[in-house]
Formats: C-alpha cells, sequence, structure tokens
C-alpha cells in the first residue's frame, strides 16, 4: 500500500456539502432529510453553525428499541385501543425534538487531521462519521468511514 495515502488530510475528501439539522427540528423531518439525501447521519448544529450534535441512524435504532418495549406492553390492551395507541406513539415520536436523541459527545476532526488519526478516532469512539470543524467548532463539512475506507483501497497496489 503507498505511504502517501497516509500523508493525506481530511481536507482533502471530506464532504462539504452537508445536510444539517437544528436541535428544535423534529425526528420526523430528520429522517425525511436522511432519506432524501441518502445519509445516515446528520450534524446538529446551532444558529452560528457551531456543532452541537449528531443524529446518527444508530440513534434512531435506539429510539425504536424503546418504542418496541413499549409496543409490548400494549399486548395487554384490546385491539381498537392497541391501534390508538400505536397510531398515537407514531405521531408523537416523530414529533419528538432532535436534541432528545442526538449524540451530545461529538467527536470531531479539523482540515489538517490526517487520514489515519481520523480512521483511529472513528474506532476509538465506535462511530461511522466525524463532523470536519474549524477552529472555532463551525461545522465545514463531514468525513465517514467509506470515505476513508475508499482512500485506503484506492491506493492499494494492483
Amino acid at each position: 500500500m503507498s505511504e502517501g495515502v497516509y500523508k493525506r488530510r481530511v481536507k482533502e475528501f471530506l464532504s462539504r456539502e452537508t445536510v444539517t439539522l437544528n436541535a428544535g427540528d423534529t425526528i420526523h423531518e430528520a429522517l425525511e432529510l436522511m432519506g432524501e439525501n441518502r445519509v445516515s447521519a446528520l450534524p446538529v448544529v446551532d444558529r452560528n453553525n457551531r456543532c452541537v450534535g449528531i443524529l446518527s441512524a444508530a440513534d434512531l435504532v435506539d429510539l425504536t428499541r424503546d418504542t418496541e418495549e413499549d409496543l409490548r406492553e400494549l399486548d395487554l390492551v384490546d385491539l381498537s385501543s392497541k391501534r390508538f395507541l400505536i397510531d398515537k406513539l407514531a405521531h408523537s415520536l416523530g414529533n419528538e425534538k432532535v436534541q432528545t436523541f442526538m449524540s451530545e459527545s461529538v467527536v470531531t476532526v479539523s482540515l489538517e487531521t490526517l487520514i489515519g488519526k481520523a480512521a483511529q478516532e472513528m474506532l476509538r469512539n465506535q462511530v461511522h462519521h466525524l463532523p470536519v470543524v474549524d477552529h472555532n467548532d463551525r461545522l465545514i463539512g463531514i468525513i465517514s468511514s467509506m470515505d476513508i475506507l475508499s482512500e485506503f483501497a484506492d491506493a492499494t497496489p494492483q
């Protein structure tokens, strides 16, 4: 494998056109954005574009686990009540705010971070996306594990 890939920096291959959320947005809005843009994580920014969190597919899976437990309890009620409660639960979950489910402790990297260091941070923190921020924590873009894997795969000798 080429040693050059280890000298490459995040700024060379991050996604700059990043779809973001605000903490006050709803889960329904987040799901729509994820689906429309085919992404599995959305940085959450404040009005100054500072990264204050991230909402990922894993966060939403945790949300559905909690919902599944609530649904198990519905087995104790009659069918019409169950249907009403499921509809109410689905509606209320969609209206929940992103801030309730986002990860607030966000691991970020800078434009100058080496690709290997970014990969180490992903592994250490068990995440697949790292927001790329400037010295004021303002969002510049995002890098994914697939972006990094692609760089290493491209550097492999044929």
